[in-house]
Parts: C-alpha cells; structure tokens; sequence
C-alpha cells in the first residue's frame, strides 16, 4: 500500500561571526557614516578603587577614535585580576571577546555588523509530517546583526543567482512565515529583506531552475498567500 504521508523538512540556521563585528556610526570628521574598526587596544582609566575600561574603535577612512564602554565606576576588584591585566596589556583574544559581545553594543546604542561573507552556516535538520510534499521550513538564528540580505543569503546557499531569488519571492516558491497570523505570505519584496534573528522562510519545490525566461513551474501552484502548518 502507497503511503501517503506527507514530510517537511524543518531546519534551523545559526550564521555565526567569523570576522569581528565592526561598528557604523557617524564620524566627526569624515562627516557621514562609516565603518569603525575594533583597534585591538583599550583605555584603562584608574581612579582610585574605581576604573573605567573601553574598547577603542577607530573609523576606516581617517582613523578617528570611538570608545566602547565596558565597564564604568567600577571596584577594581570585581574584575578578575587576569582579565583587569589582559585590559592593560591590549590582549588581543580579550579585545576580540569583548568585540563580540551584543549586550556591550546594546549598552552603547552602537550599530554593530558583522562584514558581508564574515561568518559561516551552521544547519540542523529534520523531517516530520506536514501540509505539503518536499516544503522546506528554515528558520534563522542570527545572534548578532549583519549586513545581509535575504536574496544574498539563499542565493549562496542554494547555488542560484540573486535575480532568481528574486522570482522565487515574486512566485511564491520562497514565503516568510507571518507569526501572528501563522500564515506564509508570499512578496517579491521579500527578496530585500534584512537577514535576522527568528526571521522564518519557507521554500517550495520547483521543477526547473532556468536562470532567464518563464518562472520555473512550482508545485504545487497557487501560492498567495497559503495557510500551512507552521
């Protein structure tokens, strides 16, 4: 007997940070927005039993300085004595650490990214029963923000071109979960959305891939927006 029971795949990708983040902020002297680099060195400002630590970011283009703060008025001696020397002597391993730190960039309201290319995919997946043959459901783990777009994301992981993402968006082969709706909704603007944590794709089979001419045939058709278990 033909079993019939229907599977989606379920995955769920981490994009963890390869390269340290960079801040974008406005510089003062180039006048606009730029890329500020961790320097790798920190300022260490005692005051009695109390220190200051920040980290030093410097711009791209003209090297001015902006310093992220990590601790402020703090006792001396609630930060351990390895990591205090570590702050004196510009450990690299310790200024990375603290460059990669999402509550530090929270903290000072600073704009953190991760370079374009600057991370990797780590991928987990499992199959269960679902609404519809071959549908594949991911979801992103994004723990700190990048500089990414969706097209740019899944054009790399699926050896397509962006322009065909593109029409995936527009054709509804590739759907974004709407949480509160729980609905897959089908958008060509899709395809420029801004990679990040808990965002929910969902990507139908197609029958053929061509890179010019018709929308490749989906199936099934009929695809905005469609309820799916989610």
């Amino acid at each position: 007997m033909k079993n019939n029971i229907q599977k989606i795949r379920r995955e769920r990708w981490k994009l963890v940070p390869e390269a340290v983040p960079t801040v974008r902020r406005n510089c003062s002297k180039c006048k606009e927005k730029r890329e500020f680099i961790n320097s790798i060195k920190f300022r260490v400002n005692a005051n009695g039993k109390n220190v200051d630590v920040w980290l030093i970011y410097r711009c791209e283009k003209c090297s001015t300085t902006w310093n992220m703060s990590i601790f402020e008025r703090s006792p001396v001696s609630a930060i351990p004595e390895e990591v205090y020397a570590g702050f004196q002597a510009n450990d690299r391993l310790l200024a990375e650490s603290y460059g990669r730190r999402m509550d530090l960039f929270v903290k000072n309201r600073a704009e953190a990214v991760t370079p374009e290319g600057g991370f990797r995919i780590e991928a987990e997946a499992e199959s269960e029963t679902g609404a519809e043959e071959g549908f594949r459901r991911i979801e992103l783990e994004v723990p700190f923000p990048m500089v990414l777009r969706l097209d740019s994301l899944l054009a790399d992981r699926l050896g397509v071109s962006r322009s065909m993402v593109k029409r995936w968006c527009g054709q509804g082969v590739v759907v974004k979960l709407d949480r509160e709706e729980n609905v897959w909704k089908s958008e060509e603007k899709l395809c420029r959305e801004k990679v990040r944590n808990g965002l929910v794709i969902g990507i139908r089979p197609v029958l053929s891939v061509p890179e010019t001419g018709t929308m490749p045939q989906v199936c099934p058709p009929g695809l905005t927006p469609v309820k799916l278990k989610a």
